[in-house]
């Protein structure tokens, strides 16, 4: 080593010094449960980079493009629009276009694979990383135990891994792993990772005062109605869980903490309704309803009111029809199904006793609302992986619950403790 590269090396140990200096002082205020989380959102983030850099390879893909499924299109367009100052109608919510826009400005381009990196980058890597500990975080201030927000975390940070491996049994184990596993690791530059996470967000601020009697802090509802309306702004089918939470807001915590979750929303909702009435002149709308009320209408007021609701994919028979369609061919499914169902009411009942009506809102009724409502949807049963998962993290912790409440209960039988 010559003199110039001793001395270069020796002025970087006081930089170095600097960045780790405060990460250890971070890191030693950590309770033993949250450095798990972070240990496993580093997991999360390397099995990412195990998918993007193909080392566990996924046939459907170019570069760091993967199997999406065509509303980057739609979004990619609309962006386009927007940047060009004559913003046109899309059935897709603004929220994934206002992420575009400046990587299309920036590389100067209306290609959709020359930003797909950067927007995999924001959604797998930040967002998904992200979700661990959160994930975690709403399984430790629902449930109380510190063993369930762990395993929990960590299943939901392996789940693209499992996704992975669970086509085994397949005639086409390799066109599933393609077409899944991104959507899951949220891998893709689509608007279902940002919805599920943000709503995440807003739980996880919720539950942060599930068994507090007194009114929450001011900041704290201003996070829950930015991230609530954010999560619609990027894709509005979680309509039906938002105001489930909103409902659970006004009966927990009144009618003053419901005003500032819906102040903060409206304000977060600005350029989302601005777009709306350019575009569709109605503020309080979605591209799946108006795109054709323009174009067939001419706008919002022109149109029947039950010509709208009879143009809905919203009918209970769609419930009849899901079941017909999965069931008739799979009959197999109606064995898991009804273990899940016997779970699911399982974790309710424990769940209520230990911790009260409030983690049961929170951890089993707000996803339900959604999945309940998409269930009545046709487009649902195209798709059932992606439109399951704003509850997907849900369904983790409730499964890990169940599991370690059942374990408990086991070891506590007097035939145990014989043995």
């Amino acid at each position: 080593m010559t003199d110039t590269q001793a001395h270069a090396a020796e002025s970087n140990i006081p930089r170095l010094s600097a960045i780790l200096t405060p990460v250890g002082r971070w890191w030693t205020t950590l309770d033993r449960v949250q450095r798990g989380f972070v240990l496993l959102l580093g997991l999360r983030v390397v099995i990412a980079l195990v998918f993007m850099l193909n080392i566990l390879p996924l046939d459907l893909r170019f570069r760091w493009f993967l199997h999406h499924g065509g509303d980057q299109d739609d979004m990619v367009a609309l962006a386009i629009s927007i940047l060009k100052g004559r913003p046109e109608p899309a059935f897709v919510g603004i929220g994934q276009a206002l992420v575009m826009i400046p990587f299309l400005e920036l590389l100067n381009t209306g290609n959709y694979f020359k930003i797909v990196a950067p927007l995999v980058v924001i959604n797998g890597f930040i967002m998904g990383g992200l979700s661990v500990p959160v994930t975690g975080g709403i399984a430790r201030r629902v449930t109380g135990d510190d063993r369930t927000a762990l395993w929990a975390a960590g299943l939901w940070a392996v789940l693209p891994l499992l996704t992975y491996f669970a086509f085994f049994w397949h005639f086409d184990p390799v066109i599933l792993r393609s077409s899944n596993v991104p959507k899951v690791g949220w891998l893709n530059g689509l608007s279902d990772g940002p919805a599920t996470f943000f709503l995440m967000v807003a739980v996880v601020l919720l539950a942060a005062g599930l068994n507090q009697e007194e009114r929450p802090p001011f900041w704290r509802m201003v996070g829950v109605g930015a991230a609530l309306s954010a999560a619609v702004m990027y894709r509005v089918h979680i309509a039906p869980m938002v105001a489930f939470l909103l409902l659970y807001v006004l009966i927990a915590h009144g009618w003053r903490s419901l005003l500032i979750v819906c102040v903060a929303g409206l304000v977060t909702y600005i350029p989302q309704g601005w777009y709306n009435w350019v575009v569709f002149k109605n503020p309080i709308t979605t591209g799946y309803l108006a795109t054709f009320t323009i174009r067939a209408w001419g706008g919002p007021l022109q149109r029947p009111i039950l010509d709208v609701l009879r143009s809905t994919p919203y009918h209970p028979r769609h419930v009849i029809e899901l079941l017909a369609y999965f069931l008739g061919p799979r009959p197999w499914l109606i064995a898991p199904l009804t273990l899940a169902l016997a779970a699911g009411t399982y974790v309710l009942v424990v769940l209520w006793k230990r911790r009260g009506w409030r983690a049961v809102a929170l951890l089993i009724a707000a996803p339900m609302a959604y999945v309940g409502s998409m269930a009545t949807a046709w487009p649902f049963r195209e798709d059932v992986i992606r439109f399951l998962l704003p509850a997907a993290p849900y369904f983790v912790i409730m499964a890990v619950y169940a599991a370690w409440s059942a374990w408990g209960m086991l070891k506590r039988t007097p035939e145990h403790e014989a043995g």
